[in-house]
């Protein structure tokens, strides 16, 4: 299934990967500003990619704005619902003699709700999806009250079918004027 290579092989790895991920990202917009000369820079991304802009703008001062669209923020807590997975990693910390709280720690450098943003509140906005069940609204709903209750955009919609997108698409339009990063 799509993303198995990224759960496949332990927490570790998924530190490893989101660290990887930031880490690009900034040598990304060192480039744009150092070699193109690129003055205003920022970020969105869709479902992993939302978590990926929620996590850069916790460590990127330079960004103008991040806005996530249907994050995962605490992805311990998502993989624990996945069944049978929740299940087998129960068990698993029961027999290491873990709790769950252990289990958030373990994944807590990759988790946006660990670090404050880098930027101001009012160049963050997140988009989430009311029928969501990959990316269920409570994790939208945990990340605005992390970030002081930002802007928020509700679709009607899942992971997948995002109805009537263009209204958040105009949202962000708006949003990006309002912050003065297009004029």
């Amino acid at each position: 299934y799509s993303g198995h290579g990224f759960f496949a092989n332990g927490i570790g790895a998924i530190n490893e990967h989101m660290a990887q991920a930031t880490c690009e990202l900034r040598g990304i917009i060192d480039w744009l500003e150092d070699e193109r000369g690129v003055s205003k820079v920022g970020v969105t991304g869709i479902s992993l990619g939302g978590w990926t802009a929620a996590l850069l703008a916790s460590v990127e001062d330079r960004l103008q704005f991040a806005i996530p669209n249907v994050p995962v923020v605490s992805p311990f807590d998502l993989i624990m619902e996945w069944q049978p997975t929740g299940l087998a990693i129960r068990m698993g910390l029961a027999a290491l003699d873990l709790s769950i709280k252990d289990g958030r720690r373990l994944l807590a450098p990759s988790t946006p709700l660990t670090h404050r943003p880098a930027i101001a509140k009012e160049r963050l906005m997140i988009i989430g999806g009311v029928g969501d069940r990959m990316a269920p609204p409570k994790h939208s709903r945990l990340l605005w009250d992390h970030w002081d209750r930002c802007r928020i955009h509700w679709f009607p919609g899942n992971h997948i079918l995002h109805l009537d997108r263009g209204a958040y698409l105009e949202q962000i339009l708006r949003f990006m004027r309002e912050i003065e990063f297009l004029d």
